[in-house]
């Protein structure tokens, strides 16, 4: 186990430096073509018991500047009162729209349009988990662009129209967007603030929200690598997620989805593309304490279990070296297997008091990398438009070091949870308790990323 832990340790070193250089120096900001025509957009929001949250959802999408655009909202058959929140912030009224009878999914009650905003539609289903309404969204959604978004997730005002000008290159058929933590932020004289603030759990998921998306998915993106694209803030083309039969029903749809467009690329010697889009953003509610954090946690990594078993023996066949290596290597031994194996080594270094000086110097090094990836993102965070103040950022780099010593730790306790949990087939939606912060509505981040 010593000898996997030293081989672990020089991959993780090798991907480091490549999290540490490549986004620094290939990084460019995309700048808004005033003059590009507007594809259609339709924006898919599967719902489940979030009367809760709906509000700032549908709030933020009215302040977006775009207008070839329409907002489906799927109720997945909620058992609270989402569906009487929608009538009464939307005053709907039911309508007809014939789907593409496409993709397979529990029966529809209802198609329904906003009086005031009419650009609005709710799909009322049957419960059938997000997967199946994310393709009842999509067999009814009448644009070429389609992007998926969490009922509890707040469009930037112009992330429509970097979603629309980075496909205005036709080798991208799917990108994924910034996520912010809403509770991060706050609004004042019409422009969102970012400051970085509120309890520790809170201040963890900022900065790996920062470090996750400006420096990881932006050196999988150069290498055409992406192995998730968020289900908070997905856009894809979509008859390609006709063609790979629209999301499956399992814990984990959004990297299943990614995948399977890989698949589909390589199987069809496509030239094509998924990215990520730093400027296209769009702000999302965090848990609030250990327990809804440990839940949504041990979601995402039984969802990476649960394609680990179903893509693994056709790595090599069916996606590109890129891909492989990102989600074999870099996702599952420096993620899951690593878990194993530093405890492992951590318990045997202290019981037996052997190589507790070359420990030292490891945990060194990863202290050294760990500050210099969180000032690269920190760094890129300011180049895409965030306006933390210096003080923040300070702040962030010094609970970055903290956060490695402690929360850090509790990920790798909740990975190997989370691995052995996958296989008690529990593939629902996953409820995590939020309280619909309210802090972005109408018209977000007013003169951000401009």
């Amino acid at each position: 186990m010593q000898y996997l832990f030293y081989g672990i340790a020089g991959v993780f070193l090798t991907f480091q430096v490549l999290y540490t250089i490549i986004p620094l120096i290939c990084s460019k900001v995309k700048r808004l073509d005033p003059e590009l025509a507007e594809r259609s957009i339709s924006v898919l929001v599967p719902a489940y018991n979030e009367e809760l949250t709906i509000k700032n959802c549908i709030d933020a999408i009215a302040g977006v500047q775009y207008s070839n655009y329409e907002m489906l909202i799927i109720n997945d058959g909620s058992k609270d009162d989402t569906m009487g929140r929608l009538n009464e912030l939307l005053e709907l009224r039911p309508v007809h729209r014939k789907p593409d009878h496409k993709l397979t999914y529990k029966s529809v009650r209802g198609l329904y349009q906003s009086l005031s905003y009419p650009h609005i539609f709710v799909i009322d289903k049957l419960n059938g988990g997000k997967a199946d309404s994310l393709n009842a969204g999509i067999d009814y959604a009448a644009s070429e662009i389609v992007i998926t978004l969490d009922a509890d997730s707040m469009l930037e005002t112009h992330s429509l129209k970097y979603v629309n000008q980075y496909f205005d290159n036709d080798e991208i058929i799917a990108l994924g967007g910034t996520v912010k933590i809403v509770q991060g932020a706050e609004k004042k004289n019409g422009t969102i603030i970012e400051t970085f603030r509120g309890k520790g759990i809170i201040k963890s998921q900022i900065i790996n929200y920062t470090h996750g998306f400006y420096v990881r998915k932006l050196t999988q993106s150069f290498f055409n690598s992406i192995v998730v694209i968020s289900g908070a803030f997905g856009a894809f083309h979509k008859d390609v997620l006709m063609q790979v039969n629209g999301f499956r029903s399992t814990v984990g749809e959004d990297i299943d989805i990614t995948l399977k467009i890989h698949e589909y690329i390589k199987a069809n010697q496509l030239k094509k593309k998924l990215v990520f889009a730093p400027e296209a953003v769009c702000y999302t509610e965090c848990p609030e304490n250990l327990t809804n954090f440990y839940k949504q946690r041990i979601r995402w990594q039984k969802a990476f279990v649960d394609c680990i078993l179903i893509y693994w023996s056709r790595l090599s066949q069916r996606f590109s070296v890129g891909v492989s290596l990102f989600f074999a290597i870099d996702g599952f031994m420096l993620g899951t297997l690593a878990a194993f194996s530093t405890l492992f080594y951590i318990g045997q270094t202290i019981l037996s008091g052997k190589n507790i000086i070359e420990a030292l110097i490891f945990l060194l090094i990863i202290i050294v990398i760990n500050g210099a990836q969180f000032i690269v993102s920190f760094y890129l965070c300011k180049k895409y438009g965030s306006n933390y103040t210096l003080w923040d950022y300070v702040k962030m780099l010094f609970f970055s070091q903290f956060e490695l010593l402690t929360y850090r730790n509790l990920l790798l306790y909740i990975n190997i949870v989370g691995t052995f949990k996958y296989f008690d087939n529990d593939e629902g939606w996953g409820f995590v308790e939020r309280k619909g912060v309210a802090a972005i509505s109408q018209n977000m981040a007013a003169g951000t990323n401009t």
